[in-house]
């Protein structure tokens, strides 16, 4: 027990040098802990995270070997000393679970290294800092209901210069199941609010009919706004009740017809842990357009987010929606569900580089058999900082096939979606929290019936965001 009483010993003597929301364990992290161990170096054998070799030495070096090891957070050559330190006649269970929990934690096995510290404080419940160690576990892998005991337990133990620290996470674990607020605003102008092509003539059975104006593409320009809400309530474990609300539309001040209003909202379970995540979210969705009630939409969002690896992160999604539309013609043609599934896969390349893409397919099935379709899609894209600047550009392509013929032309038809979205920012540009972006959006349809589906739209716009 010499070393991890050291250990103990001299961890408090340093908190946190960076201004973290989330600070990690201190013997992940305390500097001068390592200057500290500097010592023990001359009496413990070449062991590093490049070149872990095993030198054997004196039974009585084993435990400050082990420390410093620790310490220096050279986790490869620990886990060799911690094999050939399990078969040492005075093995100490304690040292060994300290160790061992800590390199695991550095693995990201979360749930290793915490069953190897409550096993530890089965064993010794008397010790203060390795409680707390398993309470910043907790934290770090969403088990916050478990994290505040521990760390209340361990509070009154603890010397005074540990009391911010704990306070620290206890207010983080606060503040991450309240209400988090999201809002955004922003300036729109387009040259197709209401997505129409730009053919001034249609020919159906051999005769030329000529749009009227109303039928064409039709420039506004408006604000795009939103404001919402969300929250995740730990209940035990790693399980999670969610709530979800937001309140977003666009409103043309010199187009109000094509003005669009949504309510969005959902509440439902999630599982998530530091490494992975899914859920289960049922919601409902009421729509306007210009001032009527338009549609209202329900189903459900199944989710899944996976961390691969520090720089690979894989999510999915499946939704099903239910669509009821409240005019009657349009009700009777369009009323019905849609299915869709996705997936993406991002690679963090550097701190200030990130990669993306994705796939996705949907079924669109609705009453008139001409206007169901089936859509499959390919996506890219990239975010990247450059100084205080940041950039990111997505690309989008989608095949969308109709399953009948079309009511006016004896051919099914066949869509080819295109779209580009980028965005600019100074991270040093922002107000109380408030970031404004630069954005354009820019979106073409070719169709194999042009003057009814080909169409284009592109859109410069300014957002402001903020969410809490």
């Amino acid at each position: 027990m010499k070393s991890i009483s050291f250990i103990l010993f001299i961890l408090p003597s340093t908190l946190l040098a960076e201004t973290l929301s989330t600070p990690k364990p201190l013997f992940f992290e305390d500097k001068s802990v390592q200057r500290k161990q500097a010592k023990f170096a001359k009496n413990s054998p070449n062991l590093t995270a490049n070149t872990p070799m095993f030198t054997p030495i004196e039974q009585a070096n084993w435990d400050q070997t082990i420390t410093t090891l620790l310490v220096n957070k050279q986790w490869q050559a620990l886990k060799i000393a911690l094999e050939h330190y399990a078969k040492q006649a005075n093995f100490d269970p304690i040292l060994y679970r300290y160790a061992k929990g800590a390199m695991l934690r550095a693995e990201q096995n979360y749930d290793g290294a915490i069953q190897l510290y409550q096993q530890l404080l089965q064993a010794q419940p008397q010790l203060a800092y390795p409680r707390f160690d398993l309470g910043v576990m907790l934290f770090e892998n969403k088990q916050y209901h478990e994290a505040k005991q521990q760390l209340n337990q361990a509070k009154n133990s603890l010397e005074p210069q540990m009391q911010p620290l704990v306070e620290r996470y206890l207010q983080a674990i606060k503040e991450r199941q309240s209400w988090q607020p999201d809002a955004e605003l922003q300036y729109t102008q387009t040259n197709n609010a209401n997505n129409a092509s730009s053919e001034r003539e249609v020919e159906i059975g051999g005769l030329r009919f000529v749009k009227n104006s109303d039928s064409l593409p039709q420039k506004a320009q408006g604000v795009r706004y939103g404001l919402g809400a969300s929250r995740e309530i730990n209940l035990s474990g790693n399980h999670f009740v969610v709530f979800e609300g937001r309140f977003s539309g666009i409103h043309y001040w010199n187009n109000r017809e094509h003005s669009e209003k949504s309510l969005y909202s959902s509440f439902g379970y999630r599982k998530l842990s530091a490494l992975q995540s899914w859920g289960i979210l049922p919601f409902f969705e009421q729509n306007w357009l210009a001032s009527p009630r338009y549609s209202r939409n329900f189903g459900v969002n199944v989710e899944f987010h996976r961390q691969l690896t520090r720089q690979w992160r894989l999510s999915a999604n499946f939704n099903h929606t239910q669509k009821r539309y409240t005019g009657g013609n349009i009700a009777k043609r369009y009323n019905g569900h849609m299915s869709g599934l996705s997936t993406s896969l991002s690679y963090q390349a550097n701190a200030n580089w990130v990669i993306f893409g994705g796939l996705e397919v949907s079924k669109d099935r609705v009453k008139d058999k001409a206007e169901s379709s089936i859509r499959k899609g390919i996506n890219v894209g990239t975010l990247i900082r450059f100084g205080n600047f940041a950039s990111c550009v997505g690309l989008r392509y989608v095949k969308r096939n109709f399953l009948a013929d079309n009511f006016y032309f004896p051919k099914k038809r066949i869509d080819s979606e295109y779209s580009v979205n980028t965005s600019l920012w100074h991270n040093q540009i922002r107000w109380k929290g408030f970031v404004p972006k630069l954005n354009y959006r820019y979106r073409k349809v070719d169709s194999n019936i042009t003057a009814f589906y080909s169409r284009s739209n592109s859109e410069w716009f300014i957002n402001v965001e903020k969410v809490w």
